[in-house]
C-alpha cells in the first residue's frame, strides 16, 4: 500500500512539474516575472520598427504582437523554436503610457533567462547592437530601476 501510495504522489509531482499547457495569462504572473522597466522612451510603432531592424542586422528575430481587443497592451515574445509554448518562451509585456512611453514587465518560466530578457530590451531599444547593452537603460531620479 505504502508503495502505490508513494508512486501516486510520485505521479502527481511529476504532472505538477510539467508546464505542457501553460498559458500566457500563468506565465504573466507575479510568479515568473523576471524583472520590470518603467517609462522607457518608446511607442508601440517604434518597438516594432526596431524588431524588424534588429532581426535584419542582428539575424535575431522577436515576435510583436497585440494583447488582441487591447489597443495599450502588447507583447515582445521570444521563441526558442516556432512551435514553443509558453513554458519555453520569454515575454515582454508591455503597456502603453498617455505620454507614449511604455512600461514592461518580462516573465519566463525558465530559470536562467536574464541575458535573453537583456537582448530582448536591446532589441528593442538599440536595434543596430547584437549584443547585450544596457546603455539605454533610463535612470529615474525617484531611485526606481
Amino acid at each position: 500500500m505504502k508503495t502505490v501510495f508513494a508512486l501516486a504522489s510520485l505521479a502527481v509531482l511529476a504532472a505538477c512539474a510539467t508546464p505542457a499547457s501553460l498559458t500566457i495569462d500563468q506565465l504573466e504572473t507575479d510568479r515568473y516575472q523576471v524583472t520590470e522597466r518603467r517609462r522607457l522612451p518608446i511607442d508601440f510603432p517604434r518597438v516594432q520598427q526596431n524588431l524588424f531592424r534588429h532581426a535584419k542586422v542582428c539575424h535575431e528575430t522577436y515576435t510583436f504582437e497585440m494583447v488582441p481587443g487591447e489597443s495599450s497592451f502588447g507583447r515582445v515574445v521570444y521563441r526558442p523554436t516556432p512551435g514553443a509554448g509558453w513554458d519555453d518562451s520569454v515575454v515582454l509585456a508591455l503597456t502603453l503610457l498617455h505620454n507614449r512611453s511604455i512600461n514592461v514587465k518580462a516573465y519566463s518560466y525558465r530559470s536562467g533567462q536574464m541575458d535573453r530578457v537583456h537582448r530582448m530590451f536591446t532589441a528593442m531599444m538599440k536595434p543596430d547592437s547584437c549584443v547585450a547593452d544596457s546603455s539605454w537603460e533610463n535612470k529615474l531620479s525617484d531611485g526606481d530601476e
